[in-house]
């Protein structure tokens, strides 16, 4: 067994050998400022992964269906040693030399800190070391190696095994893509053997009890999958499976992949829209955003707003067409999910900069369907400075204000049209070395204004507007500092608040019963895209062609309906009894505004 054992350590060690060179060669491309602007950010998420496979399935392709063609194996048969033994013999040596590779490869990406320049990469790895990241990727590459050994047995070349390993690894990663679409509150991301788009492998390796479960199970399925192979060999040594054989495998693969994802795509009811308005956008524009109060809707463009009366959905009438000169409303690219607005006591607020001299100003427009306009001054428009999306309770306004690590909550009585309040906070959890930027975000009930900014969530008090207080805060652990601009949505339901979270993406839980003081509440699988919105009974967000209806129900989302309206939506907005879509037909300047009840 010893001498058969040393074998194939040297059979293998050419590919040891490769991966400590491509290490090597990695770490003198990554001192150059080319490698750093086009490649550092994709090692982790893209470029590792693909070497871990290639890794696994080459070292597993090769080690009985080589032996097979060149006919070795005959001769190994006949020596005083097992066909067991002699499959046993090759899997601890390969999961040796699999080990060294993947410590070589994730360790790269772990390498000194004081040069990484990349944010993408530096995301991952504020949340995550080295040691978690090679514990949670070991066992999946494990069974992707014993995988590749298995079909080595069944064949007789090692370029038929490398084929088929390259259809199941295009199947899963087909399925997955199809998956994360069509299922999207699924836990399956956390079973994949690599970083997804979702990034649910940060999830794994950061959380014990589930990098525990499914590498247990991975290793377990390793190790069934070699004692499988070793029974077949054992059993008919001559035998193999032939080209027709490896093509129904294969297409066993990509039917169940099929099947899977179109039954995936069919289990929600789906509900068409009760009204749509379709318009022409003005010239020039480059945003646009949807709000609306009761039965009125309203569009908001860059310097333009329009209103829409839904009182009949059937059909729905145009209310008002306002424009605001000189003017151009604030948004903060598809992550916000539209124009930063707030409607409310028939008026709508729209945060944006007017043209000044000698420097241009931050202001709110408030608009009238009459084509009343009044423009509220904030402030001179200033590098890295950032305005939230505005909050209206009753008669007051509610806009956060962030510079650097600092951030204040204003408030603004709309009848008189000033301010009456201003609440400073400081992110002091905040590496002051990260971007400039910080993004804010707003939401109220129940007198209570929740503000949420990278690194935690804020509760203040505004039963009483003019002396707002804060009443409880939660830090986030670990600290993303590298996602300081990313703008968190947050909805209510029932008795808790969610919040979007990004790598890894998904739902952050808060307990409100006692609204002064929600507790964090653990996070959920959401998948797809980061907008939501919420009714205070369901939560919805855009999928597919639509949106999707769904609820928390315990640790767990549940889908209820499909809003089908035939195209994607852009832009979201609650308003009485109905939800609003905003859509682009064909291009940027034809949309749509769906209603649904």
């Amino acid at each position: 067994m010893r001498p058969l054992l040393w074998k194939e350590m040297r059979d293998l060690r050419l590919w040891v050998v490769a991966g400590a060179l491509l290490v090597g060669t990695f770490e003198l491309l990554s001192r150059s400022d080319s490698w750093q602007r086009s490649f550092e950010g994709g090692y982790l998420p893209f470029f590792m992964p693909v070497l871990l496979t290639v890794a696994a399935v080459g070292l597993g392709a090769g080690q009985v269906a080589r032996e097979r063609h060149a006919r070795s194996l005959d001769y190994l048969l006949t020596r005083p040693i097992s066909p067991t033994a002699i499959v046993w013999a090759k899997f601890l040596a390969g999961t040796v030399a699999l080990a060294l590779l993947v410590v070589a490869l994730v360790g790269f990406g772990f390498r000194d800190p004081s040069s990484l320049r990349d944010s993408g990469e530096r995301m991952i790895r504020e949340q995550v070391g080295f040691q978690a990241v090679a514990l949670a990727l070991f066992p999946r590459y494990w069974f992707v190696y014993t995988l590749t050994l298995f079909f080595s047995v069944l064949v007789d070349r090692a370029a038929k095994v490398a084929a088929m390993m390259t259809v199941i690894a295009i199947t899963v990663v087909a399925l997955a893509g199809a998956l994360t679409s069509l299922a999207p509150f699924s836990r399956f991301v956390y079973w994949l053997p690599y970083f997804d788009l979702t990034g649910a492998l940060v999830t794994v390796a950061r959380t014990t009890a589930i990098s525990a479960q499914t590498g247990v199970v991975f290793s377990a399925a390793a190790v069934l999958s070699t004692a499988i192979a070793a029974v077949l060999l054992k059993r008919s040594p001559e035998r193999y499976v032939g080209n027709l054989g490896l093509i129904a495998i294969a297409a066993g693969f990509a039917g169940a992949a099929v099947l899977s994802a179109h039954a995936a795509s069919v289990r929600f009811p789906a509900t068409p829209p009760v009204g749509s308005w379709s318009f022409e956008e003005p010239v020039d524009n480059d945003s646009a955003g949807v709000v609306a109060d009761g039965d009125m809707a309203a569009v908001v463009f860059d310097r333009e707003v329009r209103f829409v009366d839904f009182s009949n959905p059937a059909k729905p009438l145009p209310a008002g067409n306002v424009a605001i000169p000189l003017f151009s409303s604030e948004s903060f690219g598809s992550i916000s999910g539209g124009t930063k607005a707030a409607m409310g006591h028939g008026a709508v607020f729209v945060v944006g900069q007017k043209k000044a001299v000698p420097v241009d100003l931050v202001e709110v427009a408030m608009v009238k369907p009459a084509g009343e306009l009044h423009e509220l001054v904030l402030a001179p428009v200033r590098p890295f400075d950032f305005v939230s999306r505005p909050v209206l309770v009753d008669h007051f306004l509610y806009l956060a204000f962030s510079h650097g690590l600092h951030y204040d909550l204003r408030v603004f009585d709309t009848g008189t049209q000033s301010e009456v309040a201003s609440l400073p906070i400081e992110d002091l959890a905040l590496d002051r070395k990260g971007p400039n930027l910080l993004v804010v975000a707003l939401y109220s009930r129940d007198g209570y204004v929740y503000m949420a900014s990278s690194a935690s969530l804020t509760t203040v008090d505004v039963r009483q507007p003019a002396r707002p207080v804060v009443t409880n805060r939660i830090q986030f652990h670990p600290q993303i500092n590298s996602f300081r601009a990313f703008l968190r949505k947050m909805a209510w339901q029932g008795d808790r608040l969610f919040e979007t979270s990004v790598w890894p993406q998904g739902l952050l839980a808060y307990d409100l019963r006692d609204p002064a003081h929600p507790a964090a509440a653990g996070g959920l699988v959401l998948h797809g895209d980061v907008s939501l919105m919420g009714s205070g009974e369901e939560l919805y967000q855009p999928w597919q062609q639509g949106i999707l209806e769904f609820h928390g129900q315990g640790d767990e989302l549940r889908g209820q309906r499909y809003l089908s309206g035939g195209r994607s939506v852009n832009a979201l907005a609650m308003g009485g009894q109905y939800l609003f879509a905003l859509s682009y037909v064909n291009d940027r300047n034809h949309g749509m505004l769906q209603a649904y009840r």
